[in-house]
């Protein structure tokens, strides 16, 4: 049986905090995960997919927004996304695409500061859900016509994944450390999970998902938009079994560090690595290698479990004859250091394990098993998929609009800064942009630093500091070497913060348009 719907179906898979490089489908050479290899083998693995920011809200911001921080306004966690620009899930709705959320959306805060509680405004509160204030996810939802809603991650998980579980029977507190197996090394943020994979919100998000795919299996149904959204494998690392075993640490390669980089970085990394300085309270003091390998190891282990979830949805596109019919898509949120340069977790990082994210994406008509090198981010998704279905950008009609002025007569004139991704999909083009521009404000250590990706560079400033980051990614791929205060490289520091500047300013959007010609 196969779909004979005008408009492809959307399936968007998101993880939360992956590397680009824990795929096998990406190279490597320990981590199993044979359903995403079979979307790769069906699509395009983009080898140099990047955020925009590095931080959960702000990049999924960007994912349904199309636009920068500075621009759509989540510039750091617990900034409520604005309800006055276009997202994803309103565009689809609005041409009549039946839309689903799954899983995780942080797209208002978990803990906002606000008396008394507004349900309407934080839905995805934690206390509201834990305290019983809330007992149904309120729609519609940024565009989502319904909403099987799991906040929070492993030990803290909340909403109503919770209902579900008990329903079936589990336990919630099988959830937490102390009715689990501790880290073996005491590895931090690191445990196994008590609660059977069968009760996991991996399978609440996966069953969601299918019952979604299933009741649009029909004919004389609307194609689907689903937002599947796993919060796994963002630390705590606690995979349940058998995939807290599946993996031996003494296999895992060890993470990426150079004896003496603390003395071309700046000096707050430092700091950070000594523990005097905690970004979002996380030591990175004192771990050990084994500890390491051992994080590390948890982490392939919770990838494994997310693929086996996400092979049961593709089965179902498959067995409900809608897989060549739905444009897929699989991303991350953000990556993790995972031990690099001695660093946990993210913050204002732009390694290359906070800034690469995987990018796996199957549309009908596309060719498949190919790999695409050239250099793609998160605010590319709003216009690739629109593209890909055949939908206009908000506001498109608005360049064209005839007016006493002549627009763009001298530089093409963009709504949006992200560029669709089908030219590079169908092989009709070997670029779509020359760089990626990334933007991280951090509280926690009130840097506010600016970066651009080339194909061959990595640059970052610290603006209010004399440091900075400039790494060779052909050379070093590592970035091992900061050549930032190297005297040789002056002229192509100089070269690449114009450049940065230049990409900043031409992705200042005209979106939201002006309603009339003042």
């Amino acid at each position: 049986m196969q779909s004979c719907k005008p408009h492809p179906n959307v399936l968007i898979i998101c993880a939360d905090e992956m590397r680009a490089d824990h795929m096998a489908c990406a190279g490597n050479p320990v981590v199993r995960t044979p359903h995403l290899d079979r979307l790769a083998r069906r699509g395009t693995l983009f080898q140099q997919a990047h955020v925009n920011n590095p931080i959960c809200m702000p990049a999924r911001a960007t994912m349904f927004t199309g636009l920068l921080p500075r621009d759509h306004g989540v510039r750091i966690n617990g900034q409520s996304l604005r309800r006055d620009i276009p997202v994803l899930p309103d565009i689809f709705r609005r041409a009549g695409y039946r839309t689903h959320a799954a899983g995780k959306l942080h797209l208002t805060p978990w803990v906002p500061m606000v008396e008394p509680p507004d349900i309407q405004a934080f839905p995805e509160c934690m206390d509201y859900w834990t305290k019983g204030i809330i007992r149904e996810f309120p729609t519609p939802y940024y565009g989502f016509q319904s909403v099987d809603f799991v906040g929070g991650h492993t030990a803290y998980a909340y909403g109503p994944y919770l209902d579900w579980l008990r329903q079936k029977g589990g336990d919630p507190r099988q959830l937490q450390p102390a009715a689990g197996r501790p880290s073996a090394t005491g590895a931090p943020l690191c445990y196994t999970m008590a609660l059977p994979e069968e009760f996991h919100y991996n399978r609440f998000i996966a069953d969601s998902t299918i019952r979604l795919i299933t009741e649009s299996a029909g004919e004389n149904t609307p194609p689907f938009f689903a937002w599947c959204s796993f919060p796994d494998p963002h630390m705590p690392v606690a995979p349940p079994e058998p995939y807290a075993s599946l993996y031996d640490p003494r296999s895992v390669p060890a993470p990426a560090v150079r004896e003496g980089e603390l003395d071309e970085l700046p000096p707050i990394y430092r700091r950070i690595r000594s523990g005097a300085v905690k970004p979002y309270e996380v030591n990175n003091a004192g771990v050990t290698p084994d500890q390491w390998r051992e994080l590390i190891a948890g982490t392939y282990g919770m990838i494994t479990h997310m693929d086996a979830e996400i092979g049961r949805v593709l089965d179902a596109l498959e067995q409900t004859g809608q897989l060549e019919n739905t444009v897929i898509v699989f991303t991350a949120d953000h990556g993790d250091m995972m031990g690099d340069h001695g660093l946990l977790w993210k913050a204002f990082y732009t390694f290359r394990g906070c800034v690469r994210i995987p990018l796996l994406v199957a549309a009908p008509g596309m060719p498949g098993g190919r790999a695409e090198p050239a250099l793609v981010s998160q605010v590319d998704l709003l216009p690739s998929m629109l593209d890909l279905c055949g939908i206009p950008l908000p506001g498109s009609d608005w360049v064209s609009r005839k007016t006493p002025f002549a627009w763009g007569t001298q530089q093409p004139l963009r709504l949006f800064p992200g560029r669709s991704w089908k030219p590079l999909l169908n092989g009709a083009a070997a670029a779509i942009r020359d760089a990626v521009v990334i933007e991280n404000d951090d509280p926690s250590t009130g840097f506010r630093v600016r970066s651009l990706v080339t194909p061959t560079h990595r640059l970052t400033l610290y603006p209010g500091t004399e440091d900075g980051e400039l790494f060779d990614r052909s050379d070093d791929p590592d970035e091992l070497r900061n050549l930032w205060h190297r005297p040789e490289r002056a002229a192509l520091k100089q070269t690449l913060i114009r450049r940065l500047l230049d990409a900043y300013s031409l992705e200042t959007p005209l979106y939201p348009i002006p309603p009339w010609n003042s």
